[in-house]
């Protein structure tokens, strides 16, 4: 399909002297094999893609998933093998007119890569997961839409969450309630592992929950993210279950503060590290919260939801036009309590248009 000859030529675009990219599914499944041969409908461990400069592509196939790598036939040709054997030998007539190969070293693992290297002693290996990384930076508009249909599904959600809150239920009790409405909502699952955090397991940005039961008065955070047709959407909101003293009110709107001003200074060619600094020096100048914002403002969002793009300093240092990223400032104090709000963007010329939009303001709600 076209827009797939798109990706795949921008991708050759960030590579020299490559004649053809081969990506395979040992190990790890790798997202880049969705992002080029354009299938979804699968789990595709075992099966790999291999394209040419010229628009050819092959999708290489095990048994197991031959009939959902039919969905490329019309622009790709499908090879089956049924053993390793049979795979290696298809492999090596494929490759066969080529020198220069590229490959995400990243999801290739060193036993492949010896594998690959022994069988095929004539070829070059190069490494293409930067080139994917600079190719997938930017999102089309197809891509753009289903994220936003993801953001969709988790905002219904987090507008629910504060009905759902009952004394004594437990934070895995909430946390496979939202992966249950993931899923009727219309996401093919969790974009990752929910999490939700109660008092003071809140402080922990990567808390993974436990039967933890909740209280009146206990703050609620839930960090949670949808998968809708391979792409991710990723949000987190903080409820009080109580009205908060001032220093849990100040905290919050510290954090929200330093949202909205993030938000409002992303706009493509802004510098990456100016909006960081500025947003830091917001919550440094309260000595209450000083060094407590203790990861990056955002990550890049698309098929994973740490697309592998922003922040990156070996190549991004300005916002780019159709990046798609989460903003997520958040203080934590250790043994007390943390806030994190995090919402989803896409970068325009003029600015950023937020594409989540559950309530983010402080509000106490009861819980029964």
């Amino acid at each position: 399909m076209e827009h797939l000859h798109r990706r795949i030529s921008t991708v050759f675009n960030h590579l020299e002297d490559v004649e053809a990219i081969f990506l395979f599914n040992n190990d790890i499944v790798d997202k880049n094999f969705f992002y080029v041969s354009g299938l979804f409908d699968g789990v595709f461990d075992n099966c790999g893609v291999f394209c040419e400069r010229n628009g050819r592509m092959f999708i290489l196939t095990s048994t197991l998933e031959e009939e959902a790598s039919r969905a490329a036939e019309g622009y790709a040709e499908i090879v089956t093998y049924r053993n390793q054997q049979d795979r290696d030998k298809i492999l090596g007539r494929i490759l066969s007119p080529h020198k220069r190969i590229g490959i995400p070293y990243h999801s290739v693992s060193h036993a492949f890569y010896l594998h690959l290297k022994d069988l095929f002693g004539d070829k070059e290996w190069l490494d293409a997961g930067t080139a994917f990384k600079k190719a997938r930076m930017i999102k089309s508009h197809d891509e753009i839409e289903k994220i936003k249909r993801a953001c969709e599904i988790v905002d219904r959600i987090a507008g629910c969450i504060p009905a759902l809150l009952k004394e004594g239920m437990t934070e895995l009790d909430l946390s496979a309630e939202i992966d249950f409405r993931l899923k009727r909502e219309g996401a093919q699952g969790p974009a990752f592992k929910t999490i939700a955090a109660f008092g003071k397991n809140s402080s922990k940005p990567h808390y993974s929950g436990a039967r933890v039961p909740l209280k009146r008065g206990d703050l609620v955070l839930v960090d949670f993210g949808a998968e809708y047709n391979g792409y991710c959407s990723d949000i987190t909101r903080t409820y009080l279950t109580a009205k908060p003293d001032q220093d849990l009110y100040d905290l919050y709107s510290a954090v929200l503060k330093m949202q909205k001003a993030a938000i409002e200074l992303i706009r493509a060619g802004t510098n990456v590290k100016h909006v960081e600094d500025e947003v830091r020096t917001l919550i440094d100048g309260d000595e209450r919260f000083r060094g407590r914002f203790i990861h990056s403002l955002g990550h890049s969002l698309g098929l994973d939801v740490h697309d592998g793009s922003y922040p990156d300093a070996d190549f991004q240092t300005e916002f780019s036009e159709h990046m798609v990223l989460t903003v997520e400032p958040g203080i934590y104090l250790p043994g007390v309590y943390g806030v994190r709000i995090e919402d989803d963007i896409v970068v325009g010329r003029d600015g950023c248009t937020l594409i989540t939009s559950a309530n983010r303001e402080p509000v106490a709600y009861e819980i029964q």
